[in-house]
Order: C-alpha cells, then sequence, then structure tokens
C-alpha cells in the first residue's frame, strides 16, 4: 500500500508490505525499514487519511510488495543508530521468527531487535557496547 505522509511542511511517499508478515516493510522515501508492531488485545481500526486525499485506510487497496521491499538477505541489519546493550544470542542458536535477538538502546529507548526469519545464528558481529550506525550488519544467520 503506498500513501503520502505529511509532517510539518514535508510529504513522504510510504510504501508499506503485508501488514499481517512481521517484520512490517515500509519504505520511506526509497529507504527500507522493519518494523515490529506490538498486538494488542483490543486491536482498532481507525480511519487513515493521506494528506493529499481524504481516503480512509478501507479504500486504499493494498499492492503486493515490490522485489525491492522484500528482504532476502541472511543478514540482520541495526534499523537504527545506537548502542547494543544486551545480546541475548549466541551462534549456532535456533531462533524464530519474531524472537528476541538483542536490544537497541537509541535515544534513551529500548528497542528490541527481533529475527526477520527462522534460522540458525552463524555469527554475531557486534557486542555489547558497541556502537552501531542504521543498516549496520548485527548478525548473519546460517542459509
Amino acid at each position: 500500500m503506498k500513501i503520502n505522509v505529511k509532517i510539518q511542511d514535508t510529504t513522504y511517499e510510504v510504501t508499506i508490505g503485508d501488514i499481517n508478515e512481521r517484520p512490517v516493510k515500509a519504505i520511506i522515501d526509497g529507504e527500507t525499514f522493519e518494523v515490529w508492531p506490538e498486538e494488542s488485545k483490543h486491536s482498532q481500526t481507525s480511519a487513515v487519511a493521506s494528506p493529499t486525499t481524504n481516503q480512509t485506510a478501507e479504500d486504499i487497496q493494498p499492492s503486493a510488495p515490490t522485489e525491492s521491499s522484500i528482504i532476502t538477505s541472511n543478514e540482520l541489519r541495526a534499523p537504527i543508530p545506537g548502542v547494543i546493550i544486551d545480546i541475548v544470542v549466541k551462534a549456532g542458536d535456533n531462533v524464530q521468527i519474531g524472537q528476541e535477538l538483542c536490544i537497541l538502546e537509541a535515544m534513551k529507548m529500548k528497542n528490541s531487535i527481533r529475527a526477520n526469519h527462522a534460522g540458525t545464528i552463524e555469527e554475531i558481529l557486534t557486542k555489547v557496547g558497541d556502537q552501531v550506525k542504521h543498516g549496520q550488519i548485527l548478525l548473519r544467520f546460517k542459509d
């Protein structure tokens, strides 16, 4: 699904992949982000208006993800810059999709970094205390 989001005086083009998959892939002005929405007991559907039109979320038809929005890599990258404050897995561990792998602190917020697919951890490329950049490889899965 493609929408335009206006924040202050800047408009961003946002493409959102399948919202039922975890992580949800969001492409904002050409940059891909992985989003892990929290599940809630009371899911509410609210109307989301695009600043350029008055469509609601129900009016917008989802589009199939483009090839560039599908991540097929065996690498897990930092979704935001920050500091690694905990690593809860080790090389050789089998993990499930959505399982917490490490915690990254950014702007005094702890962000749980989760597995983007099931598999075996091949190599961990960071350690506790490392400052990481957006997109830096944190770990690799075995193929």
